[in-house]
């Protein structure tokens, strides 16, 4: 062997060591993950931020990275295949997306594998909101003194990547037009998460403020879920002065990362219905990962519906003008829900004033109740008698259904008559096992009176008699 080839093989083995131990890349099956964590983990170290998050301007549509350097597609496996495009609608119950990446042909580079391809699914909100600041305003940069001059306010997600930017001016034709930015215009800005003191320490963008800023700009992950306080300090005096506030945010939150060039997922994970970004993401663990303008392909503002409100419909009683029921009432109903995996929970209620008022009598998983009107818990007085002796139907019975997202409820469809405790119906159930009982019973009447008839009117044997036993011995 030749020391040029041994030198070779050395090299080679150091080279991939050292790529193997600053690029590390799990060999590992199909497994979820929570995505949020990896976002602002990612975020936090600075991999990635710049590319959700622009400095100045809004968030632009290269903020999420589009691929160039190789090909990849978008499908939606539950609906044979079909290309995933912008502004999909996909209606379940179960969206399963599925995403494929060619093999990396680059030019002038060495062979390089995808070793793990990512699914991911991320909610983007985006809101402007605007406002005129009115006299007196507070002179001078007064940080931790309130009031500021304006507030504004939006609901954020833990872990959302977050850019915020504020402008202010005097409004070029009404409140709500454009702005026009005056010589000494100026402003910083500041955002609390709920719960927290509004100072200037306690502000994710306090560093973020400039002197002459206008429009100011900041950015930050959230910390928390809840709604976030945006603070306007305003500076120039003049007022009445017109302010705009743009918030971009933006987090991938659910998703799946599988070995290889291809990943699915089935959005039903998610647990709720939204307008969403899909971003399938390679992994090759060389230095193209961080280059999401190459690593990413991304389809924007897909709609996935997986979650259907369930339907209730109310049977008996009131299924007809006029209808009666006394003793033990017997309601029934049907419920359906598109996802069949669900359980429906139902509550059933009972009004006496054609649902004036309503009174609770059953929680159940079933679809039919027993009602006791004469209970002193549940009970209400039957339909009270005209003075010509005839009944005004007043009852109505009322089945509400959830599913855990969704609420439904249906009401009989016509009110009925509760009559006086004229004995308890026997239900279908009850009232075959007592049919069988009674047929059992004349069952074995029967046999024994056969087996008695026979017996009385069958042959009768001969009686036989014995010798005496003198006889026998012969005495």
């Amino acid at each position: 062997m030749s020391a040029y080839f041994r030198s070779s093989i050395i090299v080679g083995l150091i080279f991939g060591l050292l790529v193997s131990l600053a690029c590390p890349v799990a060999s590992t099956p199909a497994t979820a993950v929570s995505l949020g964590s990896l976002a602002v983990q990612e975020s936090l170290q600075g991999k990635r931020s710049a590319n959700f998050l622009p400095i100045t301007g809004k968030l632009p549509s290269s903020g999420l990275g589009d691929s160039s350097g190789s090909s990849a597609s978008l499908n939606v496996s539950s609906s044979g295949s079909a290309p995933l495009v912008e502004g999909s609608v996909l209606i379940g119950p179960h969206v399963i997306l599925s995403g494929t990446w060619d093999p990396l042909d680059i030019p002038g580079f060495p062979t390089i594998q995808i070793k793990q391809t990512c699914l991911e699914l991320s909610e983007h909100l985006e809101q402007e909101h605007y406002g005129t600041i009115m006299p007196p305003v507070q002179a001078g940069w007064t940080p931790d003194v309130n009031p500021r001059e304006a507030y504004d306010f939006v609901d954020l997600k833990e872990g959302h990547l977050v850019y915020i930017e504020v402008e202010c001016g005097t409004w070029s034709a009404g409140e709500g037009s454009p702005l026009i930015h005056g010589v000494n215009d100026d402003l910083d800005i500041f955002v609390w998460p709920p719960g927290v003191n509004h100072t200037y320490a306690n502000s994710l963008v306090g560093a973020s403020t400039c002197t002459g800023c206008n429009p100011d700009v900041g950015t930050f992950v959230a910390p928390v879920t809840g709604n976030y306080t945006i603070g306007l300090d305003y500076y120039s005096g003049v007022v009445p002065m017109g302010w705009r506030c743009y918030v971009s945010a933006i987090g991938f939150f659910h998703g799946v990362v599988m070995d290889g060039r291809f990943a699915e997922y089935d959005t039903a994970d998610i647990g709720y219905n939204d307008v969403f970004d899909v971003r399938l993401r390679m992994i090759t663990g060389t230095s193209l990962d961080d280059d999401l303008s190459f690593s990413t392909h991304v389809i924007r503002n897909v709609e996935i519906i997986n979650f259907f409100p369930p339907n209730v419909t109310v049977l008996t009683p009131g299924a007809v003008p006029g209808d009666e029921v006394g003793g033990l009432v017997i309601i029934n109903w049907t419920g359906s829900d598109l996802n069949t995996d669900e359980v429906l929970q139902y509550s059933v209620e009972i009004s006496n004033d054609l649902g004036k008022t309503w009174k609770i009598i059953a929680y159940t998983t079933q679809t039919s109740t027993l009602w006791d009107p004469q209970s002193a818990f549940y009970g209400l007085p039957p339909t009270p008698r005209e003075a010509d002796g005839t009944r005004i139907p007043n009852f109505l019975v009322r089945v509400n259904v959830t599913d855990g997202r969704f609420y439904a409820s249906d009401t009989s469809d016509h009110p009925w008559i509760l009559r006086n405790n004229e004995g308890f119906p026997i239900p279908p159930l009850e009232l075959f096992i007592v049919f069988l009982v009674a047929m059992i019973v004349i069952l074995i009447i029967v046999c024994d009176v056969a087996v008695f008839l026979y017996r009385r009117g069958g042959p009768r044997k001969k009686r036989v008699s014995l010798p005496r036993q003198s006889e026998i011995i012969g005495y």
